[in-house]
């Protein structure tokens, strides 16, 4: 096991629990694994006794609880790197991170999945990754007779790996796999649909209809990024209404609390950002719904406001539901002149939401694209797609470069977090490179 995967296993440790304490096991034999390297700690268990068929449930479960973590942590930091929170105190790390001048050494980077503070981005995505990889390789080489369920199992491991992925890919500028190339977005959007393919292969041949629809709306969402709306559309059409898979989270174990409402309301780290306070304030849409408590943070300037949607340690976080599958339809709808069927779908969400009705003058293309990015920012609202979407859009960072920041300094223009210097120092293949 190399460095890098040595300083995952340990930052995927810290805080944990009991449970999470299996769950360290388990990375640690991954690690090995996957980057087929020998260790020499006599007092580890081995892959030989971890990776057996009596446990092919628990190594799912755990891989897929590495996911869940990261997610919930990736909402967090990517949500203050853009414009759906706002940092709220006195600290340079958290102020760089909302500022968008963060470096390669930020704890965007290093942050692992119990960090609340400082929520990392890249170290839990690349654990998360990694063990749901290393689960669905372990399940190809089992029989269905060791393990009866193999093929669901295959099919939930290889969507979570795939989520994973495209989290990356929407995220990062750039990142590596297995201590391999530094790749770029659309690279690794290819690798996210390769497992997207296999979780849907597996997911239907085990008639799990629950992962099916993930892995669909995952491939979906996987196809809009690289640029193949029609594919992505036709994959949404499948995804049932009213569909949808969340993140149960625990009131009390750390890594598993609903780290937006830890973030806003329990630590008063951060608070929703004014642009959507404004435009909860005009359409008191419930999508974007915030409560104020009156109070200033600890940098004296940010007014703390947290979302109601998460409100409690438990609340549910969406990681795919059928509005998404909708708006990918309407988004190909409008690429192929449908307009009509873009402008329906976007006033039955506005209807669920008890808003008027879109009534665009005129009708044309921009107009509609741009009502369906502004359902996405409300319909989507701290669900992790905010900074993907700023990105495959094209969209500007706001406030511009140069605006002055609340508490000191200028924003930056940075639009996406930079390859971290923990992979870069510790992976050999990227050792010594700019």
């Amino acid at each position: 096991m190399n460095r890098h995967h040595k300083g995952l296993v340990r930052r995927a440790i810290i805080g944990c629990s009991t449970a999470c304490a299996v769950l360290a096991v388990l990375l640690v034999a991954a690690c090995t694994d996957i980057t087929s390297l020998q260790q020499s700690n006599p007092g580890q268990l081995s892959s030989a006794t971890v990776f057996v068929p009596s446990n092919a449930d628990l190594i799912v479960n755990s891989s897929k609880g590495d996911f869940d973590c990261a997610f919930n942590s990736y909402i967090v930091a990517s949500g203050v790197f853009v414009d759906e929170l706002a940092n709220a105190i006195s600290s340079t790390a958290s102020t760089d991170l909302d500022r968008r001048t963060i470096t390669s050494g930020s704890p965007y980077g290093t942050s692992g999945c119990a960090a609340q503070q400082l929520a990392g981005s890249y170290t839990p995505l690349a654990v998360a990754r990694a063990s749901n990889d290393t689960a669905v390789a372990h399940l190809q080489g089992w029989t269905d007779a060791q393990v009866p369920n193999r093929s669901k199992l295959i099919g939930v491991a290889s969507a979570y790996a795939g989520y994973s992925l495209v989290l990356l890919g929407e995220g990062m500028c750039s990142a590596a796999i297995n201590s391999g190339p530094e790749l770029t977005p659309a690279q690794l959007f290819a690798e996210a649909k390769t497992r997207f393919d296999a979780a849907i292969a597996a997911a239907t041949q085990a008639n799990d209809t629950k992962t099916l629809g993930l892995a669909r709306l995952g491939r979906a969402r996987t196809l809009l990024n690289l640029a193949q709306p029609a594919a992505a559309a036709a994959d949404a059409a499948l995804v049932p209404a009213g569909f949808e898979v969340d993140i149960d989270h625990d009131a009390v174990q750390p890594r598993r609390q609903n780290l937006v409402f830890v973030h806003t309301q329990l630590g008063n780290y951060s608070a929703v950002d004014t642009s959507i306070q404004n435009r909860f304030a005009a359409s008191r849409d419930p999508r974007i719904a915030v409560t104020s408590t009156g109070k200033l943070g600890s940098d004296n300037k940010t007014s703390l406001v947290y979302p109601n949607k998460d409100a409690a340690a438990t609340s549910l976080q969406a990681i795919a539901k059928y509005s998404e599958a909708q708006l990918i339809i309407a988004e190909n709808n409008v690429a192929t002149g449908n307009l009509a069927g873009a402008v329906t779908i976007i006033n039955a969400l506005e209807t669920a939401a008890g808003q008027p009705a879109f009534n665009p003058s005129p009708l044309n293309a921009t107009t509609v694209m741009a009502q369906i990015v502004e359902e996405r920012k409300r319909e989507l609202f701290l669900e992790g797609h905010r900074l993907g979407d700023l990105r495959r859009y094209s969209l500007p960072v706001l406030p511009v470069a140069g605006t002055a920041f609340p508490t000191g300094g200028t924003y930056s223009a940075q639009a996406c977090f930079p390859l971290p210097d923990v992979e870069r120092i510790n992976n050999p293949t990227l050792a010594g490179k700019p």
